[in-house]
């Protein structure tokens, strides 16, 4: 199966999520960061995963555009979507926020993924933030690797188209 891992990402989290699904999936793969080159011909992929993560309460816009603009393609092919949020009450809500009815219930496999606070690649205005509403003044990772292998493991069941 050809697989297309898109994602977005402010800081790196989204990207650290879909280097590590690379790893782990079976079949031809092409991760493509939608913010920084052109976007590959989607129609020559079996399989479509989409993420992004959550970065003042919002997907990376990018993301949506991608989601709303391909949504009937994304519907055909084997989809799975992940969102990186570093906090698990809120994550399902986010979620549910971040992509379309259409495409949840399309897709084959969620992923929640946790999420980080990475001072060293904030600026100013972010770590103040952060630092006033969250109360923490370092980086914190809450990636969920093991949410990531289970999102892995049930997508190469999947069978091929």
């Amino acid at each position: 199966m050809k697989t297309l891992i898109v994602y977005a990402t402010k800081h790196g989290s989204s990207e650290k999520a879909a280097n590590m699904l690379k790893e782990k999936l079976k079949g031809e793969l092409a991760v493509h960061n939608i913010a920084k080159k052109g976007l590959p011909n989607i129609n020559n992929f079996d399989a479509i995963i989409v993420g992004g993560s959550i970065h003042a309460g919002m997907i990376q816009k990018k993301i949506k555009h991608f989601c709303n603009d391909n949504s009937e393609h994304l519907q055909k092919v084997h989809l799975g979507l992940y969102l990186c949020c570093m906090y698990k009450e809120e994550a399902q809500m986010q979620f549910d926020s971040a992509y379309s009815q259409e495409l949840r219930d399309s897709a084959l496999i969620n992923g929640l993924f946790g999420g980080e606070f990475l001072f060293g690649k904030m600026n100013w205005f972010e770590r103040s933030i952060v630092k006033k509403v969250v109360g923490i003044n370092k980086s914190l990772s809450n990636i969920d690797h093991g949410a990531i292998d289970r999102f892995a493991e049930k997508f190469n069941l999947l069978p091929s188209q």
